[in-house]
């Protein structure tokens, strides 16, 4: 065999490999099912994109050069989708950038020898092909170009054709309510619908969805920069102080151990000292991007602007005095969480820990054990520290590790629909798994602060509540407007040092744990708990002063709780 059919054999072989290297996140989601859509809109839709950049200039080296960024990724993208079973998106770009990646992308702690290696042999295997058809003067065949752009024309004009009707159909929604948040305004493009899970589109997509939605956000927070409470904490006892305010996910006060449930459920929490559980803590939002700002910040509960006009409990405790943090497990942007990350942003440092958000199984909330114990370790004199955990958030079985599988079977490691009522028993115990998950959690949290010997204390409060076809209901999740969407889990920790300077406001703490409270109550009794002041404080709204009285919770829609009728079978509300 002459040496210059060698090459031309190595130069086949490598545009082959180099081909099935760039289509290799889309092969490795073949599908089981459903090849149709699969090979048009992600085998074929990638196969044509590369021959589009390729045939962008006569000769062949200059498209392989635009290609290079593609390829370099190429690993990433693989071991993302291989391990988390979804495409890089605008919510991993976000951790990327948002938070320090020695901690954000601990997911790649393990592997990073093998993508170094693998970055080194695609760039060996690039410069090859670049150099031959450089050398080689690669070039098209006249009139293959021209059938490849009328292709993608062709294609472009179905998608505009596409996207002109989709957007019309969501002009509709936004009239029908123009309060709702900005990014259900500013609907996904067509394209996204179609190519979120094809590689490298996905990676244009995400990249201008990611850079969009985070100038929306940095829009709103322009206009509550110069906000400010003038708080101050005017008796700073000489100890460290750390408050902590955990932040949970779908956790009903009645599934507590704690609480009377019968699982156990609270093992540890139910015989740790100085431990407060509130039973009777209403939420007045049932979806999370709504009721955590109620908790947050003091946003009234009826209010339905989806972005803040003031800042946070964040932002006071700063003004303060405080050092302040945000651990998190959610995502930081997004429909559901840019209202909670705009308050977020608010703290000295902020760290989104999760690599897929809540849509994949991802990380535990355990990787907020260490995260929190570094911060601890930062040995401030003060400091407050969020915490937002996944808690129980759908799917349960996807929130806890193997060994918190205790109620069987849950269905762990199964794909289950939340709305089969078949699944009524996966569901509950999957559920009742992910509560004593979080108490692992929070009583972890609780014996590293023990272990700071400071004026401490820890606040747990879900942000809503869950149905889980609860007896003949034929309900599950949440947003249904029953007893069990607005019913939330609250606990109170306090230090033995924290109980000896605050001893009236502990005692108080104590005397109200049956008492009507609601979310929206939080704000204003942290802040009263670490004896901060600001001129227009509410006293009247914090159960830890002798001032707090008892208010009608109101609801979202307008509705009392406490008044509103119950129907029999689902507890659902009616005036």
């Amino acid at each position: 065999m002459n040496q210059s059919l060698v090459h031309s054999l190595l130069r086949a072989v490598g545009l082959v490999v180099f081909g099935l290297l760039l289509l290799s996140p889309v092969l490795v989601q073949w599908p089981a099912q459903d090849l149709v859509p699969y090979l048009q809109w992600k085998l074929i839709a990638a196969v044509w994109f590369y021959m589009l950049v390729l045939s962008l200039f006569r000769s062949f080296w200059p498209g392989l050069l635009l290609l290079l960024p593609a390829a370099l990724l190429v690993p990433q993208e693989v071991f993302y989708l291989l391990t988390y079973q979804k495409s890089t998106d605008a919510h991993a770009m976000a951790i990327v950038a948002e938070t320090d990646l020695n901690e954000a992308l601990g997911y790649l702690t393990g592997i990073g020898l093998f993508l170094a290696l693998a970055v080194v042999a695609i760039v060996l295997l690039w410069w090859y092909l670049l150099r031959s058809a450089w050398q080689g003067r690669w070039q098209w065949e006249k009139g293959l170009r021209p059938v490849i752009w009328l292709i993608c024309i062709g294609v472009a004009a179905s998608l505009s054709w596409n996207e002109w009707q989709y957007q019309q159909i969501n002009k509709a929604k936004q009239r029908s309510n123009p309060e709702e948040n900005v990014f259900v305004q500013r609907p996904l493009p067509y394209s996204y619908e179609k190519f979120h899970a094809t590689y490298p589109l996905n990676m244009l997509i995400a990249l201008n969805e990611f850079v969009k939605q985070k100038q929306a956000v940095a829009d709103v927070a322009e206009s509550t920069a110069l906000f400010k409470f003038s708080a101050r904490q005017t008796d700073a006892p000489a100890q460290r102080q750390i408050y902590v305010l955990v932040i949970g996910e779908t956790l009903r006060p009645d599934r507590l151990q704690l609480n009377g449930y019968n699982r156990a459920t609270t093992p540890r929490l139910s015989g740790t000292k100085n431990l407060i559980s509130y039973t009777n803590m209403v939420s007045p939002w049932a979806w999370t991007r709504m009721s955590v700002p109620v908790i947050l910040s003091r946003k009234s509960a009826t209010d339905q602007r989806y972005f803040p006009t003031e800042t946070s409990v964040v932002a006071a405790f700063k003004e303060a005095g405080f050092s302040t943090a945000w651990l998190s497990t959610q995502s930081p942007l997004g429909v559901h969480d840019s209202s909670i990350a705009l308050h977020a942003s608010e703290a000295d440092q902020v760290q989104y820990l999760n690599p897929v958000g809540y849509k994949k199984e991802g990380f535990y909330d355990d990787i907020l054990l260490p995260a929190f114990e570094r911060v601890l370790q930062q040995n401030q004199q003060k400091q407050l520290i969020v915490v937002h955990t996944l808690g129980s958030h759908f799917s349960y079985a996807d929130r806890y590790p193997p060994a918190f599988d205790l109620f069987t079977p849950s269905g762990k490691g199964q794909s289950i629909s939340m709305h089969d009522q078949s699944s009524s028993l996966l569901l509950n115990n999957a559920y009742d798994n992910s509560v004593a998950y979080t108490d692992f959690i929070l009583f972890n949290l609780i014996k590293q602060l023990e272990q700071t010997d400071s004026i401490s204390s820890l606040f747990y409060v879900s942000d809503h509540g869950e149905n889980i076809f609860d007896g003949q209901c034929n309900k599950s999740g949440h947003g249904h407007n029953t007893e069990r969407d607005y019913r939330v889990a609250a606990l109170l920790w306090t230090s033995e040092l924290y109980n000896l300077q605050y001893p009236q406001k502990k005692s108080y703490a104590e005397q109200r744990r049956e008492q009507p409270l609601m979310t929206s109550n939080v704000f204003h009794s942290l802040l009263d708990l670490a004896g901060i002041e600001y001129p227009d404080q509410k006293l009247t709204k914090s159960w830890v002063s002798p001032q707090w009285r008892p208010s009608s919770r109101i609801l979202q829609q307008g509705l009392d709780f406490d008044l509103a009728k119950r129907d029999p079978v689902c507890a659902e509300l009616t005036p």
